[in-house]
């Protein structure tokens, strides 16, 4: 039988941001880089340190209706080595690089995380050294996708007689929010001594992030260290500055979530006569990025049918993303690690790097695992300059609360001050971990695709008057009146009924 189609109607229900791209892959960037003159020549390397500043990215067209996304940044290394002479020196360097992949999906936004896997030197000369990173970028590719309901054969007659089933839906929106060009000058206590700096480091940390009325209020710490060294003895100098920031959010409301993270982008220092003493003066740049998340509600059309007209309805499934958790949290560490060798006799200094590997959900608690990539900086009993290496596994828990999908996490880690000592045949590490994380609960529903209404195939009516019904476990109101072709409130009307459950029920009149 043919179907009448009088005319079309397609309502736009809210819009729901859908993960189409997750995915991680590796690449790598090298370099060969030539020693100024000014700088001492390499004798023994003894550690090389990477980082990732944040990324430029650009979305282009790619083949089959896909997406080419082209990332860039680059890689800071600081090294540590001995000259020819046996003193301890540093030099910082850097390289820029550059990769591609493709996207199956067209993301209208995109989110990358970048972490420094692992480093290869290789010295070719006193003066050459290669340096070869390989990194791991991890793209989250969020897509705005509109669900709606298409009925067919609809007129203004036609609505008195729909019945909807509807159902209000968390959904996610996410934001970036960033502030560039923070910098802080200041000096560090030099303690009465008249040491010069033999290597510098800054990190920074975020410890909170509280959204409020279109602003993302940001507090941390910012730490300088430098160690220096006076006639062969060695000092460490830490100034551990706040971090206090607005970042610009408009639209933000109380309530929103956010997921923040810090890094110091350059850092300078110099040794210099202020107040006729030594003064380390020091200026550094630092970046916040992060994300701006909001649960909204969204109505989505479960089922419907007519009361008056046969009605042919098609469903599809959905994926719903919901956050479970956004915050900025830490952590403090205090290890006891069995030294691999006694032959370090004094340590200088002890640098931290901490990789954050997976999340693990279980009775309520979000576990996180994170490797701590320790690097012993001393020297052993004749006065050589050495190094050791270590790995601690670290564990974070927090709650997660009640979720009932499938948890998407994404985690960042940085590390805060850290400090340690030698203690036998222990090494004693101390320190403070910081991660800004968010997790992503996903879902599926089954949602009202279209509905054809036949205009030439109205609802067949029985003549008895009163009809009863005996409900089935698992009967629900909204089946039962869907199946006779009447109303939810008439069935609750007709029975002096107050819920819309028929549990207990023994039977009903239609």
């Amino acid at each position: 039988m043919a179907e009448l189609s009088l005319n079309r109607e397609e309502k736009e229900m809210g819009g729901v941001l859908r993960l189409g791209a997750d995915t991680t892959f590796s690449h790598e960037v090298s370099e060969e880089f030539s020693l100024p003159d000014y700088v001492p020549e390499i004798r023994r390397l003894l550690n090389v340190r990477a980082q990732v500043l944040p990324e430029s990215k650009f979305l282009g067209d790619g083949a089959g209706g896909g997406t080419d996304l082209e990332l860039g940044g680059t890689v800071t290394y600081l090294l540590l080595y001995t000259d020819d002479e046996g003193k301890l020196c540093s030099l910082p360097l850097s390289s820029t690089y550059e990769a591609r992949t493709a996207l199956q999906a067209q993301p209208s936004s995109v989110f990358i995380d970048t972490a420094v896997d692992s480093v290869t030197p290789r010295v070719n000369g006193p003066r050459k050294i290669s340096l070869k990173s390989r990194l791991k970028s991890r793209v989250m590719g969020w897509e705005e996708m509109s669900l709606g309901e298409r009925v067919e054969g609809k007129s203004a007659a036609d609505e008195l007689f729909l019945e909807r089933k509807t159902e209000n839906v968390r959904s996610v929106s996410i934001k970036e929010i960033s502030q560039q060009n923070i910098r802080i000058s200041d000096k560090l206590d030099m303690q009465g001594t008249s040491a010069h700096p033999i290597w510098c480091d800054a990190t920074a940390t975020v410890s909170e992030a509280r959204v409020q009325s279109n602003t993302v209020s940001v507090r941390g710490d910012v730490v300088v260290k430098c160690v220096c060294e006076e006639n062969g003895e060695y000092v460490t100098l830490y100034k551990t500055m706040p971090l206090a920031e607005e970042l610009d959010a408009q639209g933000a409301v109380a309530g929103d979530m956010a997921r923040v993270s810090a890094s110091c982008i350059s850092l300078s220092v110099s040794n210099e006569q202020a107040e006729g003493e030594d003064k380390l003066f020091f200026d550094l740049v630092c970046e916040i990025e992060g994300e701006l998340i909001r649960n909204g509600d969204v109505e989505l059309t479960r089922d419907l049918y007519s009361t008056k007209l046969e009605a042919d309805t098609e469903y599809k499934t959905v994926e719903l993303y919901s956050a479970a958790l956004a915050q900025c949290a830490s952590f403090s560490i205090n290890e006891s690690i069995k030294r691999k060798e006694k032959e370090m006799e004094e340590l200088i200094d002890i640098i931290g790097d901490p990789v954050y590997e997976k999340a693990d959900f279980k009775n309520g608690k979000a576990i996180y695992s994170i490797k701590l990539n320790l690097t012993a900086v001393g020297r052993d009993k004749d006065g050589e300059y050495i190094s050791q290496s270590y790995e601690v596994p670290l564990k974070y828990t927090c709650d997660l609360g009640k979720v009932s999908g499938e948890i998407i996490p994404r985690c960042t880690v940085n590390m805060g001050m850290l400090k340690s000592r030698l203690d036998g045949d222990k090494l004693l590490v101390n320190g403070e971990i910081y991660l800004a994380m968010s997790l992503m609960e996903k879902t599926k529903m089954c949602v009202l695709a279209s509905a054809v209404l036949r205009h030439d195939k109205e609802v067949k009516r029985e003549p008895a008057a009163v009809r009863i019904y005996f409900p089935k476990d698992g009967d629900t109101l909204w089946e039962i009146a869907k199946k006779y072709h009447t109303t939810v409130s008439a069935l609750k009307e007709q029975n002096d009924l107050s819920a819309d459950t028929v549990e207990g029920i023994k039977s009903l009149i239609i």
